[in-house]
Parts: structure tokens; C-alpha cells; sequence
């Protein structure tokens, strides 16, 4: 025989289960994971790096409170999404190609060539363009998609709490070229400086008319910007993006709005 619960326990459990879903409903958020592949060398295609970020939705308001202020003296309001960088990380494969060249007036050919690396120092920004409320019945109106703006960024980046970080505050230590003995010694030649993508192993290595020097390796992904747009029926965008006609590089891109907070491809080579 069930025994019964008395009414108030009922009405109680009633009361807290409904502050239970509103708490989680008020505390949902919207994440967007991008999955980026470049390839740096066409049309050879076993040279690529991959890049894997995830941001978050972000009021631009909170986000940016003096100039939300000012716009309220005004008697204005300052409206908007940002993205929240909440972690990224970025590989590239080992390549190496071969240039005509000439050295003392004849033919001849030059190398470079870098090693695999894989980086978690990887930073990016974006923005929510647009986000307009579907209107009408599906199939009679059409949609009104969700435009967004995403790059890779070195400069101030927004965190998930709503604070911003300076990415080049960050240690980037550099050790110059390593010479073994038995191969041709190099020379570091060149600046070195801090990146949207940092790799361990940031050397580009370079061998011509009888001479080996190293250089900075520097990301593709610092031409890496889009602008596009996402349906408002299916939450996820792919495109492809050259830097010009005829290009060596160029990059394909999937982008996925959810509320999930796992990338679905993270560290995955999978478009």
C-alpha cells in the first residue's frame, strides 16, 4: 500500500522544482564552434594547419559597461552580442617545398620546410551582426539568418566572466635555431614576434645557394577573417575562403552555433 504524501511536501517540491528550471533556463548559453583548416601550400594539399576555437555569446553591454554607459547618458542604449573566447588550439602539419632559384647566375633551387606542431596559445574575437526573430509561419516567410564576424586576434581578447585579457602579456620564449652536428648549421635571422597562433616550434627553416637560416614561421591564420551567415533553420555554416585568385592558400571552415560547450571536432581533422 503506497503511502501519502501530504499536500504541503507536494506543493514545496512543486515550488522548487519550477525555480529549479528556471534557474537552468535563465542560465543557458549559446556557443559557437569553429573548426578551420588552411592549406598553405597549393596545389599541394599535405601542407595544412588546423584550427579549433570555441566562443561563447556574450552581451556587449556587460561587455563593454563604460560605453554602455555613455550611451545611456544619452538617454540610448547600447545593444548587441559579442563573442567570449573560451579555448582554442591549433596544429600544422610538417611540409616542405622546393623554388626555382639562381645562385652566381645559374639555376638553381631553394628549400624550406618546418616541422609538425600543434599549439594551445591560439586566440581569437568575434560578434554577433544581426539576431532577428523568425516572423510568420516556416514556409510562408523567410527567414532571417544570424550574421556573424569571427578572426583571429592578438590584440585584447574578452573572456568568458566578462573580463579581457592582453594575449601578448603572455611569456613567448624563443630559443633561436637549433644546430645538430652533422647538418648544416643555421643562423636565426630576422624578428620574432608574438602571434594569433603561437606553436612551439616556430621555426621556418630555409636552405639556398649553400646557405641554412631559420625564420619566424607565421601562421595563415592571421589572414583568417569572415564575415557569413548562419540560417535561422539549422545551426551551423561551412564555406570556403582564398586570399585571392590564385592563391597558395586557402581555408575551409565550419562554424556551429549550440548550446553545448564541447566542441563537437575538437583537436579532430575533420571538415
Amino acid at each position: 500500500m503506497k503511502k501519502k504524501r501530504p499536500g504541503w511536501v507536494i506543493a514545496v517540491f512543486v515550488i522548487l522544482s519550477f525555480f529549479g528550471f528556471g534557474s537552468s533556463a535563465a542560465e543557458s548559453k549559446t556557443y559557437w564552434h569553429f573548426t578551420i583548416k588552411a592549406f598553405v601550400d597549393l596545389p599541394d594539399t599535405n601542407g595544412v594547419e588546423w584550427a579549433w576555437i570555441t566562443m561563447v555569446e556574450y552581451d556587449a553591454a556587460k561587455a563593454y559597461p563604460a560605453e554602455a554607459g555613455v550611451a545611456a547618458e544619452y538617454g540610448g542604449e547600447l545593444k548587441g552580442t559579442v563573442f567570449a573566447f573560451v579555448r582554442g588550439a591549433a596544429w600544422r602539419s610538417a611540409h616542405r617545398y622546393f623554388r626555382d632559384a639562381t645562385c652566381s647566375g645559374r639555376p638553381s633551387k631553394s628549400e624550406t620546410f618546418w616541422e609538425s606542431s600543434e599549439s594551445y596559445s591560439v586566440f581569437a574575437m568575434g560578434q554577433l551582426i544581426s539576431s532577428r526573430p523568425f516572423r510568420g509561419l516556416p514556409g510562408t516567410v523567410p527567414p532571417e539568418p544570424d550574421s556573424f564576424r569571427f578572426g583571429f586576434e592578438k590584440r585584447r581578447v574578452l573572456r568568458p566572466d566578462g573580463t579581457w585579457f592582453e594575449p601578448e602579456s603572455q611569456a613567448n620564449v624563443f630559443t633561436g635555431a637549433i644546430n645538430v652536428e652533422g647538418r648544416p648549421r643555421e643562423e636565426t635571422r630576422g624578428d620574432f614576434y608574438f602571434q594569433v597562433v603561437n606553436y612551439p616550434d616556430n621555426l621556418e627553416h630555409h636552405r639556398r645557394c649553400g646557405k641554412a637560416w631559420a625564420e619566424q614561421y607565421v601562421s595563415v591564420f592571421r589572414s583568417f577573417h569572415i564575415v557569413d551567415s548562419i540560417p535561422a533553420f539549422g545551426g551551423y555554416v561551412f564555406g570556403q575562403k582564398s586570399l585571392h585568385p590564385g592563391s597558395r592558400i586557402r581555408f575551409v571552415y565550419h562554424a556551429e552555433r549550440t548550446v553545448s560547450p564541447v566542441h563537437p571536432n575538437w583537436r579532430l581533422e575533420i571538415m
